[in-house]
């Protein structure tokens, strides 16, 4: 049976037959918590969008087919707001690691920061038509093994659209340009981070806290880098899922890897 371009958006397991909390309930004890409330909220989201939306409108959506400028970020306390006349450019969900070093002869010492790599998904379209299901993916990311290149993100079915990474160890970098498309690529620093609200804190596999949120500015490319650059200005991490270290390098190797999962807002 061929799934809905919508059902896609929402879930990977749904069909033109099938309700997305049908799914749920199926495999109630079977999907880690995270991964079941992200299931609930697109079931509720797509039971809604049915109610609420002609059918010939339905068919139309995919996943170019939504308004870009309809997404409402969450307003974050303690992150400056978007920078006035500033639109949205993309929203895309990052999975990957958090990278840190240790000197393992100070074995009291706090692990240090040496960046992150991630694949970005594309979730601009669910960020119009389903925030609430949007807002679960992270979690749900983090409780199944690290996606591969070229492989659809779990369970959202989130197409890549690029992929997070280090120039150097202070240059968060963007690169936007896969094969079905290319958005550019940004290099950031960063403005302002704070850390995750109390009441959104997701944990990782292995306990680790998320990471801060944080607001990123465009700046100039590294020396001796050609840049196809976006008309990326701005960046905010949010809704993390994971990636802390611990508070002490003791027993951690020289370099280890936090699997982390976040959301990124794209804005120029």
């Amino acid at each position: 049976m061929r799934p809905s371009s919508l059902v896609l958006l929402l879930a990977s397991a749904l069909s033109t037959s099938t309700s997305a909390l049908a799914i749920e309930k199926r495999h109630r004890h079977a999907w880690p918590a995270a991964i079941r409330s992200y299931y609930v909220a697109a079931a509720e989201q797509l039971s809604h969008l049915r109610a609420t939306t002609p059918r010939s409108t339905l068919a139309s959506l995919t996943p170019t087919s939504c308004n870009i400028a309809s997404p409402t970020m969450p307003s974050i306390s303690g992150l400056p707001p978007v920078s006035q006349g500033f639109s949205l450019y993309h929203v895309a969900v990052g999975r990957g690691t958090q990278n840190y070093t240790c000197d393992i002869a100070h074995p009291s010492s706090a692990p240090v920061a040496a960046g992150a790599t991630a694949i970005l998904y594309n979730t601009t379209c669910m960020a119009s038509i389903a925030p609430v299901a949007l807002q679960k993916i992270t979690a749900a990311a983090l409780n199944l093994p690290t996606p591969q290149e070229n492989k659809l993100l779990f369970p959202a079915q989130a197409l890549s659209s690029g992929n997070h990474y280090f120039t150097g160890l202070t240059t968060p970098t963007f690169n936007l340009h896969t094969e079905k498309a290319n958005y550019g690529i940004q290099f950031t620093k960063l403005l302002t981070k704070v850390p995750v609200p109390e009441n959104m804190q997701q944990l990782g596999q292995d306990q680790s806290k998320a990471v801060p949120w944080l607001k990123l500015s465009s700046s100039d490319a590294p020396d001796g880098l050609s840049s196809d650059r976006s008309p990326v200005k701005e960046v905010y991490r949010i809704n993390t899922a994971g990636g802390s270290a611990p508070k002490t390098c003791d027993a951690m190797p020289p370099t280890f890897e936090v699997q982390y999962a976040a959301e990124y807002w794209f804005w120029g």
